[in-house]
């Protein structure tokens, strides 16, 4: 299973477009998004796909769940996330709650944990915990804009960088 990990679009319409035809390239079979949509019409442009998205700071306007149950009944949405994926545990989070995310690295239940709200890619590995932000799509941060998809089958990761 191949999954896109993306985070704070901040309504970057461009990006979220080139990444849209990528994640089709690659042949994902879902999207999981990290928080900082901003606004939910963000979706209409991926929501093609099955859709995991967290909460983040920066989404003030929560019509992101109405939205997603419009686009499909398997599209999952809230502040947090703990999915499986054919037994890999997988805890989803934006990253403004430090504490929290913390909670959940340290807790060694997740093989995964996904993240965002920094705007700086991150894989690394602690305890038996994969964590991983896939960098920004958006927002007022000058950086690189990334995302990545994870294969779930043999623990790839591939990093896309703009330009995309």
């Amino acid at each position: 299973m191949k999954l896109a990990i993306i985070s704070d679009t901040h309504n970057n319409l461009h990006n979220i477009q080139a990444v849209r035809r990528l994640i089709l390239d690659k042949e994902a079979d879902a999207i999981i998004h990290c928080g900082d949509l901003t606004e939910p019409d963000i979706l209409d442009y991926i929501g093609d796909f099955r859709l995991y998205v967290v909460y983040g700071n920066g989404d003030y306007n929560l019509e992101v769940s109405e939205k997603l149950e419009w686009l499909g009944t398997e599209n999952q949405s809230d502040k947090q996330l703990v999915l499986d994926f054919d037994g890999k545990k997988v805890f989803v989070a934006h990253g403004h709650d430090l504490s929290g995310l913390n909670r959940a690295i340290s807790s060694g239940l997740y093989d995964y944990v996904f993240h965002g709200h920094t705007h700086r890619f991150r894989d690394e590995i602690i305890g038996n915990t994969r964590v991983i932000n896939p960098g920004s799509l958006g927002g007022k941060k000058v950086g690189e804009r990334s995302f990545v998809i994870l294969d779930l089958d043999n623990d790839e990761l591939r990093v896309f960088v703009k330009p995309f």
